[in-house]
């Protein structure tokens, strides 16, 4: 019932004041305004525009036009005004004085509202793309905490026939999809065989939508069949956005039957699908929930991997020794910059490679925020702390200068000063932060 609710007061939030025009809005603009010329045609012939009257109702249509959609239509629309009482004046028997006052003052009226709107839409844009940025931040730590909970819980029984650790093997699964550029999901068999080790698959198929329509095979293990557009399970994961199994009970009712146990979307964090992942046979003790999670927390960080390939390819051009992470997020960041002027800032900060310096290094995670990406990089003879500080202002940056000198006082009795450091601020809305960074760090080699 609250779903519902809520459904439906967005649906009418976007309809009343959409954030973005339509294809429709000029022939709206030309539909609303000559409606108010009609009614008002309707209501009072002798003067439908009430020149002179105790209010011009009139102009409520190239207001609201302007309020909802900006200045461009508003003004369109008080043009047909003009153009409208213009022609009716042509038309009449009795030519009047063009009331220049009545339109002028209508006009800035309407250019007001126009830019009120337009100040106000731009607000909630970059409130949402802010909203968005969390959302997805949130959903990929959440997935990989669980992701780093249900491989603690393997380790100890696993750690004799399974030398290599998820983390490890994952950590390599990223780097294959940043290095095989040309592949719609690269990786895609090392990814088969890490899920075959990790799940227990015993005869699997990995697919991607064609162009045509159907799927195409691009990885295996086994010989499972193709996939058909019409599976229940197919469908029902499509439908839902989610892992689909047999015991589903609206997928078990179904008169078409699987000839799979498992249907599992490759999804990013923004519900983008890239590929599926079809499971015909696996060990019965196997397809249970703490597995079948563990499938989909492993495909959804998959996913994001193969999303981030591109622009962590880019950074690391640049910056090879960066970690994968601190690339792709601050790519995700510089397009908030870039697109919505939402600002984020990179803080470094070199420290001596000794034992202060690297205990001045521990400490630092301690007072990081939550949201900040950090890298720890080797140049020369100094340890850089880098700092990726997501949608953060000059007052976040002072901010976490202060903690670190609070840190630097408490911890090991030296200040900022006696460590002779130089913070280093980077703003994304730079016009190269990247290359900036690079300036920084091969400045100090």
């Amino acid at each position: 019932m609250s779903n519902s609710r809520d459904n439906l007061i967005e649906r009418f939030r976007r309809v009343v004041a959409p954030l973005r025009q339509h294809r429709l809005v000029w022939l709206e603009t030309v539909f609303i305004t000559l409606c108010a010329v009609a009614l008002g045609i309707f209501f009072q012939h002798d003067n439908p525009f009430q020149v002179g009257g105790e209010f011009p109702w009139i102009w409520l249509a190239p207001v609201l036009l302007a309020l909802r959609y900006g200045v461009a239509p508003g003004f369109v629309s008080s043009l047909l005004l003009i153009a409208v009482w213009q022609l009716m004046d042509y038309l009449s028997e009795t030519h009047e004085v063009f009331p220049e006052q009545f339109f002028l003052g209508g006009l800035i009226l309407v250019l007001v509202c126009g830019e009120f709107s337009a100040a106000w839409s731009t607000r909630l844009r970059r409130a949402e793309e802010t909203n968005q940025y969390l959302d997805e931040r949130l959903g990929r730590i959440t997935l990989r905490h669980l992701l780093l909970r249900l491989s603690h819980d393997r380790m100890e029984q696993e750690i004799l026939t399974k030398p290599i650790t998820l983390r490890d093997a994952l950590g390599g699964l990223r780097q294959l999809t940043v290095a095989q550029s040309d592949d719609r999901l690269p990786a895609a068999g090392p990814l088969v065989q890490l899920l075959t080790q990790y799940c227990q698959l015993e005869s699997a198929a990995i697919f991607v939508p064609k162009e045509g329509g159907g799927y195409a095979r691009v990885s295996a293990v086994g010989e499972p069949p193709d996939l058909s557009a019409d599976d229940p399970l197919l469908c029902y994961a499509l439908e839902q956005k989610t892992l689909s199994h047999l015991q589903i009970a609206s997928v078990a009712e179904g008169a078409l039957a699987s000839p799979y146990l498992v249907v599992a979307p490759i999804l990013t964090s923004e519900k983008t699908m890239l590929g599926v992942l079809a499971i015909e046979h696996m060990p019965f003790l196997a397809l249970n929930a703490e597995n079948l999670q563990m499938l989909s927390v492993m495909l959804g960080y998959y996913a994001d991997c193969v999303n981030d390939a591109g622009s962590t390819r880019q950074f690391k051009a640049v910056l090879p020794t960066a970690p994968a992470d601190f690339a792709a997020e601050f790519s995700r960041l510089l397009h908030l910059q870039r697109a919505f002027g939402i600002n984020s800032y990179i803080v470094a900060l070199p420290f001596d490679n000794d034992e202060h310096g690297r205990q001045a290094v521990a400490n630092l995670t301690r007072i990081r925020r939550g949201l900040d990406v950090a890298w720890q990089v080797n140049v020369g003879d100094r340890i850089w702390t880098v700092n990726l500080m997501p949608l953060a202002n000059g007052a976040a940056v002072e901010g976490y200068l202060l903690r670190i000198e609070s840190m630097l006082q408490d911890y090991i009795q030296i200040g900022l000063e006696e460590w002779r450091l130089t913070p280093i601020r980077i703003g994304l809305d730079e016009e190269d932060p990247l290359a900036s960074l690079k300036n920084v760090l091969m400045a100090k080699a």
